[in-house]
């Protein structure tokens, strides 16, 4: 019986983002609960209503979403970064870490996203930006379309992200 080798800490640092992310999107479900209609899906004049609304309660309600989804990106940057590394690409060689656009684009021409995948990313990373830096331009629908795309689009992610490390030697398993 061969022994598995030990795994190098951008491997296994993969391995934990990845075994996280289904956490993540559960969590981020959970956090749209109180903006639920009453068939249980995300209502979207409920969250415009919370997301202008100066009450403490639906400030904490709104910011557990915006903060989740954030988070969520975030996980996925650091997912693709530490991939990049470990592929070698000469975008994580730098000195300076690259940005959410550079790092989707070395990531596509390496085959690991397509180009759907990466206006998917730069959409959903630009308004963690905003959201991030409070930026008084970013709106209650801009946020309920991106939590929305986030949803519909992290499994797919996931299933190109695994594919890619596949073809190229590195598993998550």
């Amino acid at each position: 019986m061969a022994r598995s080798r030990a795994r190098i800490p951008d491997e296994a640092r993969l391995v934990e983002r990845f075994k996280r992310l289904a956490p993540q999107q559960k969590a981020l479900k959970l956090a749209i609960g109180p903006f639920a209609d009453q068939n249980g899906n995300f209502d979207q004049k409920l969250w415009e209503a919370a997301f202008t609304s100066s009450e403490p309660e639906r400030i904490i309600d709104v910011t557990a979403v915006t903060g989740l989804y954030g988070g969520l990106v975030n996980h996925l940057v650091e997912m693709l970064q530490a991939a990049a590394r470990l592929r070698g690409l000469d975008v994580a060689k730098r000195e300076v870490r690259p940005t959410g656009p550079e790092l989707f684009a070395a990531v596509h021409d390496d085959g690991g996203l397509t180009a759907n995948q990466v206006d998917v990313l730069k959409r959903l990373y630009a308004t963690r930006n905003e959201l991030e830096h409070a930026s008084p331009g970013v709106e209650a629908r801009q946020v309920y379309d991106d939590v929305q795309l986030l949803l519909k689009t992290l499994a797919r992610f996931a299933k190109s992200y695994v594919e890619w490390l596949q073809r190229n030697g590195i598993s998550l398993v």
